[in-house]
């Protein structure tokens, strides 16, 4: 990434691209974040395994566990560097300062990804410049962390049945969910880059 930070313009929507984590942004709420990012935001962090982790959060604005995550680990590793690289995409950064899911004249940060019925959209453009960079990059895995809607236990989501991406979801729960609907979602869009 050129500099430490520049924009990507998408009609109306820039991806603002980082190459550290502002230290500013560690104890800052989702809510809060519209003070600090312009709008969605990729962050490319240097660890000591070279192929990145890519990691996505806040594509719903009310579901802030995954952003709460990465400034827990990121906190963790504050002086010292990472033990693998990341890719952190920050969604919808509008939406979560209104703590919604999305705002009413947005689409679904969710919905939007490569295999969208509606790829031609601004945001949909953007978010496929987004799997273009993860492709480039070869990540070890993509994990994209939403929160949970009731009391359920944990559980993971795959859209491909490899055995790749079974062993990377029972990692993190044995209550693995596969599913092909709704179309558009980041997991189904980065299934066939990684894991591998």
């Amino acid at each position: 990434m050129a500099g430490s930070q520049d924009r990507v313009v998408c009609d109306d929507l820039r991806l603002e691209r980082f190459d550290h984590f502002p230290g500013a942004l560690i104890d800052v709420p989702a809510s809060e974040l519209w003070r600090h990012l312009q709008g969605p935001s990729l962050f490319f962090l240097r660890g000591r395994q070279p192929r990145p982790l890519f990691i996505s959060v806040l594509l719903h604005g009310n579901e802030d566990s995954g952003w709460r995550a990465i400034q827990s680990l990121l906190r963790e590793h504050r002086k010292a560097i990472l033990p693998r690289s990341m890719l952190l995409f920050v969604g919808n950064v509008a939406a979560a300062k209104a703590k919604v899911r999305t705002l009413p004249h947005q689409e679904d940060y969710n919905r939007a990804w490569p295999g969208t019925l509606n790829p031609d959209t601004p945001l949909a453009r953007l978010l496929a410049d987004i799997v273009g960079i993860v492709r480039h990059e070869m990540p070890f895995a993509s994990i994209d962390i939403h929160n949970n809607t009731a009391y359920n236990p944990h559980y993971a989501c795959v859209n491909s049945l490899g055995e790749a991406h079974l062993h990377l979801a029972r990692l993190f729960s044995r209550t693995v969910v596969y599913f092909d609907r709704p179309l558009g979602v980041q997991s189904a869009a980065v299934a066939p880059i990684c894991p591998r």
